[in-house]
């Protein structure tokens, strides 16, 4: 009874302790997601880094040589993608407009029994538009206000990447938990490397059964694959969508969505496990809980930030005996 006494308090306070955490981390957001970005990054570029040390190149330089290196990549990338991007971006209403109708046309006879079932084929009514809206501030302001706050959140987490590589992170991090860095990062180039390879697997796909944009798709797929299971979904959807406004048959449509889920199972089942060989292995369900945690706490970074984080945290209760639960929960 005593024990129990004494672990009640143990057990409040941790409750307390990991809302003030969450409260914390949600209204900080501003602050905390350039962090965690850098740091991610920081776990990708280090052994480019290393390889640059090792041809005796300073370790501030070669951090520069990264930074700028992929800067320039992402430019090239941006600029060389921003045409067919934007065309896929003006063509999409028609598309789903178009897609809507096909699919109506689909699920009519089943909405007609619905309909009859119900008895409400006659009492459909059209809502009438709400008076008085008061209008919206202009798309190109909000435009400008994004692109505002994109570049100045872009530049403030290029600063603590390179910071971070030049020396500001390892020396810690070395100290502190030597073998946590090597296996995020590793962790993190492999998982980059199979998505890249899949992104070009399904370009090259979309390019063989016709589908417009192929490169697109291949991008789409890189950056969708660190979201898992919800990416996936997505990009079924998008592939449905596409495929049933491009091609007239249904059959065709429905080999862009097909040949997609086709080359994910292959990954997810055989390349991925081959690759990672046991080693941090995550639990699904602790990473689909992650995904929706860390959406609901810092939205679209977030998600993509739950899998290096939840990697890490495994990582940590790999190595930190008091986090040793924490490590059973997140393993396969």
């Amino acid at each position: 009874m005593k024990d129990r006494r004494l672990l009640r308090p143990g057990v409040s306070l941790a409750v307390i302790a990991a809302i003030l955490t969450v409260g914390a981390l949600y209204v900080g957001r501003t602050f905390f997601i350039p962090v965690a970005l850098a740091l991610a990054l920081h776990a990708l570029l280090r052994p480019l880094v290393r390889g640059l040390e090792r041809l005796r190149i300073p370790t501030p330089l070669g951090a520069a040589i990264i930074v700028l290196g992929a800067v320039a990549v992402g430019l090239t990338a941006a600029w060389s993608l921003s045409g067919p991007v934007a065309t896929w971006v003006e063509k999409a209403p028609t598309s789903f407009a178009n897609a809507r109708t096909k699919l109506s046309d689909i699920v009519r006879p089943i909405d007609r029994l619905t309909d009859a079932a119900v008895g409400a084929q006659d009492a459909r009514q059209t809502s009438p538009p709400l008076a008085g809206a008061t209008p919206g501030p202009p798309l190109l302001a909000r435009l400008l206000g994004g692109a505002t706050a994109f570049v100045l959140g872009l530049a403030e987490v290029l600063v603590l990447l390179y910071l971070m590589l030049a020396g500001g992170l390892r020396r810690a991090a070395s100290e502190l938990l030597p073998d946590t860095e090597s296996i995020v990062a590793r962790y993190v180039a492999l998982s980059s490397l199979i998505n890249c390879c899949e992104g070009i697997a399904v370009g090259v796909v979309m390019w063989a059964i016709g589908m417009p944009d192929p490169l697109v798709w291949g991008l789409v797929t890189f950056a969708l694959e660190f979201i898992p299971y919800l990416g996936a979904a997505t990009m079924l959807g998008l592939l449905t969508i596409t495929g049933l406004t491009t091609f007239a048959g249904i059959g065709h449509a429905l080999l862009a969505p097909l040949g997609y889920f086709a080359i994910t199972m292959l990954q997810n089942n055989v390349v991925s496990p081959f690759v990672y060989a046991g080693r941090l292995k995550l639990n699904p369900l602790a990473v689909m809980v992650c995904v929706l945690f860390w959406w609901f706490i810092w939205g679209i970074p977030g998600v993509f930030l739950a899998i290096p984080i939840a990697a890490t945290l495994k990582a940590l209760g790999d190595q930190v005996p008091r986090l040793a639960p924490l490590g059973k929960v997140l393993g396969h």
